[in-house]
């Protein structure tokens, strides 16, 4: 989860571009903004008939962005990022691709050159064979307006017959995929394959608006995200080959409250990992992103204080967010006292009309603003079922003692007493080993997730969900 307010624009720029086997591959090019130039990378790949890609922002440290959809017919290209507002559009002329990247309204044209994809080590992803079954499903999820949506899903379940115990993956906060890939690294895969492995049946699905799963990500609110998980829920419960008595939720990050609230609703959940879940406030989370990564940077302790201050008046401003036009001029005028403020060398990072543009049109987001107002303990007081809670020493982004004790604290407050929490030094927000915590070493490193947690992750879950190894659940069932 990266909630921070010092985003810059290309960060916010996330995602999009191109298809088909003249155009299968990896390809990049610079963005010119006024005096500064910005590489784009874009990895497309060809599935069938139909295509799909990934961007990357190399001198931003953001890597494997998802699109929402990529077309290519007779060379004209077009990628489209809806949940971000992106797009680029093409022309395939032998080995480059000329176009414009629109952001926001903004056209900027946009060559691009064909490159080697590179190839970043990511040994933990698995490889086929499985020793298990998967289905890819499209799971109905209601209606939005006039539209019926889907969640595009894949369910792994065990060799063998069931009823098996369940898990269901709660991805953390943006526009992720069902495999909560982020720089090449598939951490829900990873998860699902493990526990599969184990005895586990494991869906993981899709965000609304990305992938497979239709519907608007830019609209949804935390409680959409309930929504979708509570589908999902209800979906595993009547399948013949799940045990509904012992189905749980994993969430990562801000999934771990989506796994919370929906937890707090449905008593009959059998049980939920929280891995580097907020236990304190939205805003709380905001704020200590923005001191750690204002302390990274070096900036002066005087003016973090300043800083801080300002962000403090801006949050409580979007919590009582109605969007008037007043609201809306003073919420400029904050975010340009803020950018007074920064140290030169931030602002040299980037343009105060495209920072102040980033920071207004992704604070009022009803996403974002949602998670503000959103407190973790008013949910998890009402959490009954055995809970874990998990999370790495070095997490910049959701600071692990703070956030486990507030977690303990509100189970206790609601009388939950088969809670266990771990916090593993060395490790990282992602559950990699880590040396700072920092989010630009998250592409740096080949490991997805430190496999001493994932071990004691899946024993925790056999623990609770009665088995002890696949073979023993397998004889329960012929018994």
């Amino acid at each position: 989860m990266n909630k921070t307010v010092l985003i810059t624009w290309l960060l916010l720029i996330s995602c999009n571009l191109f298809p088909q086997e003249p155009i299968t591959g990896s390809w990049e090019g610079k963005l010119q903004i006024q005096n500064n130039s910005l590489r784009i990378r874009f990895h497309i790949e060809a599935n069938g008939a139909a295509y799909s890609s990934r961007m990357d922002s190399p001198d931003q440290g953001a890597f494997d962005l998802p699109t929402t959809r990529t077309s290519f017919s007779e060379d004209k290209l077009e990628i489209i990022a809806s949940g971000l507002g992106l797009f680029y559009r093409g022309t395939l002329r032998q080995d480059t691709i000329e176009g414009t990247f629109n952001q926001g309204g903004i056209p900027l044209p946009l060559t691009l050159y064909r490159i080697v994809k590179p190839e970043l080590g990511r040994p933990q992803t698995p490889k086929e064979p499985f020793p298990y079954r998967t289905e890819k499903l499209l799971i109905p999820a209601g209606e939005e307006g006039e539209e019926k949506r889907v969640l595009g899903a894949t369910l792994t379940l065990p060799d063998g017959e069931g009823p098996f115990p369940a898990v269901v993956l709660i991805a953390g906060s943006g526009p992720n995929d069902r495999d909560e890939t982020l720089f090449g690294h598939k951490p829900f895969f990873v998860i699902a394959d493990h526990l599969t492995r184990q005895g586990f049946a494991v869906l993981r699905y899709d965000k609304r608006g990305v992938g497979e799963s239709t519907g608007n990500f830019r609209t949804a609110t935390l409680q959409d995200f309930v929504a979708d998980a509570e589908t999902v829920l209800s979906y595993l419960k009547q399948q013949d080959e799940i045990d509904p008595d012992r189905i749980g939720l994993l969430g990562h990050s801000e999934g771990g409250i989506v796994a919370s609230m929906l937890a707090a609703e449905k008593p009959e959940i059998g049980f939920v990992v929280l891995m580097a879940a907020p236990g304190t406030t939205g805003i709380e989370v905001v704020m200590d992103q923005n001191e750690i990564s204002l302390r990274h940077q070096g900036v002066e302790p005087e003016t973090i204080e300043e800083l801080q201050r300002l962000n403090r008046e801006t949050f409580g401003m979007l919590l009582e967010w109605k969007g008037s036009e007043e609201e809306r001029t003073t919420l400029r005028d904050q975010l340009s006292r803020f950018w007074e403020q920064l140290p030169l060398l931030i602002r040299m990072k980037t343009k105060r009309d495209s920072f102040l543009r980033s920071q207004f049109n992704g604070m009022i987001t009803p996403g974002y603003i949602s998670f503000l107002q959103c407190d973790p303990a008013q949910y998890l007081q009402k959490v009954t079922c055995p809970l874990l809670a998990l999370n790495g020493e070095k997490d910049t982004q959701v600071p692990a003692g703070k956030n486990i004790a507030a977690i303990t604290a509100a189970l206790k407050k609601g009388g939950n007493n088969e809670v266990e929490t771990r916090i593993y030094p060395g490790l990282n927000h992602l559950f990699q080993e880590s040396l700072t915590g920092q989010a630009d070493e998250y592409a740096k490193t080949e490991q997805t997730i430190a496999p001493m947690m994932l071990n004691e992750l899946g024993e925790w879950l056999k623990k609770v969900a009665g088995i002890t190894t696949i073979h023993e659940e397998k004889l329960k069932t012929d018994e």
